[in-house]
């Protein structure tokens, strides 16, 4: 039964990607591999119910917005390219396939010595996501109880980080596993499912996904507020973004956005 269970989540999570991939393609979208001419930026944007989601014909997602909005304000085209394991994109912006990786990449000493890290867009913090049920031998009340456990991160997530230092300052190994086929909202689905026992990912996306499965907990936070960045390929296009940001996060529609998707009350 644990084996079908397992197989039966992977089979919905295969069919829920799809879903959400399958489109016809317009003038800001494209799967393409070949980078297209004059001056686009192509934005590697990682598929999630915060920053780039699709239904149907519709496309959302804050920071998907967010780009937009900078984009159109300063008459620079655009290009996205959605991606869900995000080794992948981090690959492609230093090949040079990409300009710019969106994604759930807090801003932490290791992510700004390896790449060309953004102001910040926002803030955010990660949370624990596992099943509620709080009489289950295996339930996490606090981040001190972590010490032990298996967790489950997307594969070279700066998150990793976290739970290291986490694990050292309580003195006992918090054993991380991942996976490079798996996105924040795959682990939230396989643990949703009884399949891994539990994982971490930003508070944001983890929020969204417990509204439509209510036997998750996400209620355990396990850092502090942190600035979410986006990495860009070269440091010149870094600089501009920069400028781009600085004029567009002083905006009415900035902090519309961020009521919006729930980033600010």
């Amino acid at each position: 039964m644990p084996l079908l269970v397992g197989v039966l989540a992977l089979v919905l999570a295969a069919m829920w990607m799809l879903a959400r991939c399958s489109h016809q393609r317009d003038a800001v979208f494209a799967m393409s591999d070949h980078r297209p001419g004059n001056d686009t930026i192509v934005v590697a944007i990682e598929m999630s119910p915060l920053l780039y989601t699709r239904s149907g014909d519709s496309i959302a997602g804050l920071d998907y917005d967010i780009i937009r909005a900078v984009a159109r304000r300063h008459d620079v085209p655009v290009q996205f390219r959605p991606f869900v394991p995000l080794h992948f994109a981090l690959e492609g912006l230093e090949k040079g396939d990409f300009d710019v990786v969106v994604a759930a990449l807090p801003a932490t000493e290791r992510t700004r010595n390896t790449y060309n890290m953004t102001r910040p867009v926002y803030t955010g913090r990660q949370a624990l996501v596992q099943l509620a049920d709080t009489t289950a031998a295996d339930y996490v009340r606090s981040q001190e109880q972590l010490a032990g456990k298996d967790v489950w991160l997307v594969a070279k997530s700066p998150y990793a980080d976290r739970l290291v230092n986490l694990g050292q300052e309580l003195g006992d190994t918090i054993y991380v596993h991942s996976s490079d086929e798996y996105s924040a909202e795959h682990l939230c689905l396989l643990t949703a499912s009884g399949t891994i026992p539990r994982a971490v990912v930003d508070e944001a996306t983890a929020r969204r996904l417990a509204a439509d499965y209510p036997q998750l907990d996400v209620s355990v936070p396990v850092s502090f507020s942190q600035f979410q960045s986006w990495a860009v390929g070269r440091e010149a296009l870094r600089d501009s973004f920069n400028l781009w940001l600085d004029d567009f996060c002083h905006t009415a529609e900035y902090d519309s956005l961020l009521t919006r998707y729930g980033i600010r009350s």
